[in-house]
């Protein structure tokens, strides 16, 4: 019996063994077959999503790839993807599974749920979160709207520290298939996907850097052309209407207020032009002062009311200044469309040059309409050098300095000593003919402004008050109100505005110094100087040439540009440069009159 009971029982664990090592073969079998599969398809599903979005910048395609994988392996409902445009905007919807699904819906970045998504890398189990204190602290609302949307995870996309989407993954209607681990899955499709979205955004920034102006956020003008030249491809049957703004004085408004509220005023000026064209057209910053409107659909007519409206902003924009008060800004414009005036880019273009040309020629602050009988009236205009130009201003220099005469003899004399001091220094220094015709025109022109200063100011025996000194000082800035009203003379502003600069900074209007101050308003303050030294006033006697001399030398770093004042005298020295005397200067004033 009981050797029965023992063979019984070895038999059972013999039996038992041999059940148990067949059961553990199929379990592993089963596991193998069924979990580590899985595990090595949901492996090879993300290494493929891995090289295929590793070859795009598209971001619409990242995104559309990353759903397409999570649909692909697990058994979810509904996939939403918000993205936040820039850091303080709301996370909007911008993709998802199904074309139909709602994507109006939009999470604050003071989101509870969106700020444990900053701090965290792991995605949220919404049914776990509901016990927290992030969610008890959300607003009704949005616990609401994210209840009702069945939310089961919600996970982030990120570009380095910041948060840049959101990925909303909702409760599958169906029976729910088997997954090796659903969390671990999908952290590993976002960390994939945020590296791709960080790739496609410093793509997109980049892009955009080489597309746009950085001051002013407009386009650039070397994407501008682009941008032109396939609108004018599109609208081969329909109008394109073009129009370049060009800011009126705007060197003289750097000179008065300086480059930085310069560069203030152009970052107003594109926010008018951006915020009036919104989607109808493309902006950009054509030049330094000049902005390009395109317009694809517009007529001329429809384009002026536009232009219109966009000048009339800028010459008021300046009111809503309360910290300092600033002058008014005007724009000179022209507007040209095609195909009615143009065939091509070039003479579109060249059109706008004309009709920009015509507002300036007429006096600044208007809009010029290109159309064919303008062009036929401006051919010859457009042939005419600059040399030309400048002569056609010559009568209405010397009309001004005749009007200085009438009341300041001493003043109409001086200026045309200087002019022949300056120009005759700019030579010596190897200046352009250009630029020695806009000192000869400046120095013409520096003391226009003494015609509003009292006589008795003028020429008054004694020393000047410090009330009436100031009067005096004032000639600078009266002579730069005088000059910008003058067609296209804007060119001799710096030299005007600046001759009374001293090189050690000490000088005004502006009390700029060394080589902030431009070189031809420092060539000015040399001949200036020796000038009124070698001249006789009513309150001195004229310097002999050596005292004039020795005072530019014992002034060279402090009043004067001491390069310049070596050269000045050298050519004094040299017999280059000689002294004008009285009666020379009568004798050319007669010939000009």
């Amino acid at each position: 019996m009981n050797k029965n009971t023992t063979l019984y029982a070895l038999a059972f664990a013999i039996v038992f063994l041999v059940i148990y090592a067949l059961f553990t073969f199929l379990w592993k079998l089963l596991v193998r077959s069924v979990f580590v599969r899985e595990e090595n398809y949901q492996t090879e599903k993300i290494r493929e999503f891995s090289s295929a979005i590793s070859k795009t910048l598209d971001l619409n395609e990242i995104l559309d790839k990353t759903i397409s994988v999570m649909k692909e392996l697990m058994d979810v409902g509904n996939i939403y993807i918000c993205m936040q445009d820039a850091p303080g905007q709301p996370y909007r919807g911008v993709a998802s599974d199904q074309p139909l699904n709602d994507l109006t819906f939009t999470m604050e970045e003071e989101n509870p749920m969106i700020q444990w998504l900053k701090e965290h890398e792991e995605p949220i189990i919404y049914r776990d979160f509901r016990y927290t204190v992030e969610y008890k602290s959300m607003w009704e609302s949005e616990k609401h709207r994210l209840d009702k949307t069945h939310i089961r995870y919600c996970a982030g996309l990120k570009d380095g520290e910041c948060l840049v989407g959101v990925i909303l993954i909702t409760d599958a209607s169906a029976k729910k298939r088997l997954v090796y681990d659903e969390v671990q899955l999908i952290s590993s499709v976002t960390s994939v996907a945020s590296i791709a979205i960080k790739n496609s955004r410093l793509y997109e920034r980049a892009r955009q850097e080489a597309r746009t102006d950085e001051m002013t956020g407009l386009l650039n003008r070397k994407y501008f052309y682009e941008v032109l030249n396939e609108e004018l491809e599109k609208n081969r049957e329909a109008s394109l209407a073009l129009a370049i703004i060009n800011v009126d004085d705007f060197k003289l408004y750097n000179q008065l207020y300086g480059v930085k509220e310069g560069d203030l005023c152009l970052q107003r000026i594109a926010d008018i032009i951006r915020s009036s064209v919104g989607e109808s057209g493309y902006t950009a910053r054509y030049g330094g002062k000049e902005f390009a409107v395109l317009l694809p659909g517009y007529d001329l007519f429809s384009a002026r009311n536009m232009v219109e409206s966009i000048a009339k902003q800028i010459y008021v924009m300046n009111n809503r200044r309360t910290d300092m008060k600033l002058k008014a800004v005007t724009v000179s414009a022209g507007i040209s469309a095609a195909p009615y005036a143009a065939r091509n880019v070039k003479e579109l273009m060249e059109n706008e040059d004309l009709a920009v040309y015509h507002v300036k020629h007429n006096g600044k602050n208007g809009i010029q309409v290109f159309d064919m009988m303008f062009q036929n009236n401006s051919e010859g205009n457009n042939t005419r050098n600059r040399t030309h130009i400048y002569q056609e201003y010559e009568s209405t220099i010397y009309a001004l300095t005749a009007a200085i005469d009438a009341k300041d003899h001493y003043t109409f004399s001086h200026s045309n000593n200087v002019a022949y001091y300056a120009t005759s220094l700019a030579t010596t220094l190897g200046m352009n003919e250009d630029m020695i015709e806009i000192i000869r025109q400046a120095a013409l022109l520096h003391d226009v402004g003494k015609i509003g200063i009292p006589e008795y100011i003028l020429n008054k025996e004694g020393k000047l008050t410090d009330e009436e000194y100031e009067i005096i000082k004032g000639h600078v800035e009266a002579s730069i109100d005088i000059i910008r009203h003058l067609p296209s003379l804007d060119y001799v502003i710096p030299a005007v505005i600046g001759h009374h600069e001293r090189y050690d900074g000490k000088g005004y209007p502006r009390r700029i110094a060394g080589e902030d101050i431009p070189l031809t308003a420092r060539i000015l303050c040399v001949a200036d100087s020796f000038d009124a030294m070698t001249s006789k006033r009513c309150y001195k006697k004229a310097f002999p040439i050596e005292v004039a001399r020795e005072k530019l030398l014992q002034d060279a770093g402090r009043q004067f540009d001491p390069d310049l004042v070596y050269k000045f005298v050298e050519c004094l020295d040299n017999g280059s440069i000689t002294l004008v005397k009285a009666e020379e200067t009568v004798d050319n004033l007669k010939e000009m009159l």
